[in-house]
C-alpha cells in the first residue's frame, strides 16, 4: 500500500500535467475503440434481420410486387403445408379455384429459421401425385420459415409465392393424460404445423 502511494504521489507530484491528460485521452479512446470494434464485428458476423438479399432493389420495385400480389390473387390457389416428423417430409398441396390439382409446377423453396440465417438451406420439391409436392428434410424442432415460389414449368417466370411458418409441437407441448401422466412419447417432436404467410 505505501508504495502504492508513493507511486500516486510521484505521478501527481506537481499536480495534473499534460501527460496525464494525454493519458486519460489514450486509455478513454482506446476503450471506445475496443467496444465500437466488437459491435462492428458481431454486427456483421451474425444475422442481419432481413428475408431477402436486395431489399434497396425490392423497395424500388415495390409497385411491381403489388401488382404481382394482385395476380397471384387472381389465381385463388389453395395450398396447404404439412411436415411429417416420423418421415422427415415435407409436403404441399396445391389447388386451383375450381379445386383441381394445380400441377406440373417447377418449385424453387427455401427453409430457414426466423432469427439467423446459418441454418438456412434450399430444398427440391418433386412432384409426387397430381398437384401434390414433396421434399424430404429433416427439421430440428423449433420453428422454421418455408419461403417458395412457383414457376409454370423449369423456366417459367414465377407465378405464386408463399411463405409459410412451421411452428413445432413436442411431447412437453401435448395435455396431460389421465392421472396428471404425459402420453407416451413425451418430449420427442410430434409433428409440424405450417400456416399463415411467416
Amino acid at each position: 500500500m505505501k508504495s502504492e502511494g508513493g507511486f500516486l504521489q510521484g505521478w501527481f507530484a506537481n499536480g495534473i500535467e499534460g501527460r496525464h491528460v494525454l493519458m486519460g485521452l489514450i486509455v478513454f479512446f482506446g476503450v471506445m475503440l475496443a467496444a465500437n470494434s466488437l459491435l462492428v464485428y458481431y454486427a456483421l458476423d451474425t444475422f442481419s434481420g432481413g428475408d431477402r438479399p436486395d431489399p434497396y432493389r425490392s423497395g424500388l420495385n415495390y409497385n411491381e410486387t403489388i401488382e404481382a400480389g394482385k395476380r397471384q390473387a387472381a389465381l385463388g390457389w389453395q395450398t396447404e403445408m404439412a411436415y411429417d416428423d416420423s418421415q422427415g417430409r415435407l409436403t404441399l398441396s396445391v389447388l386451383d379455384e375450381a379445386q383441381v390439382p394445380v400441377t406440373n409446377l417447377a418449385l424453387d423453396a427455401k427453409v430457414s429459421r426466423p432469427a439467423t440465417d446459418r441454418e438456412d438451406r434450399a430444398v427440391d420439391f418433386v412432384e409426387v401425385s397430381p398437384g401434390v409436392y414433396a421434399t424430404d428434410v429433416a427439421l430440428a424442432p423449433g420453428t422454421w420459415i418455408v419461403s417458395l415460389a412457383s414457376r409454370a414449368g423449369a423456366e417459367g417466370e414465377a407465378s405464386y409465392r408463399l411463405k409459410r411458418r412451421c411452428s413445432s409441437l413436442t411431447g412437453h407441448d401435448r395435455p396431460r393424460a389421465s392421472g396428471g401422466s404425459r402420453r407416451a412419447g413425451a418430449g420427442r417432436l410430434a409433428k409440424y404445423s405450417c400456416s399463415g404467410r411467416r
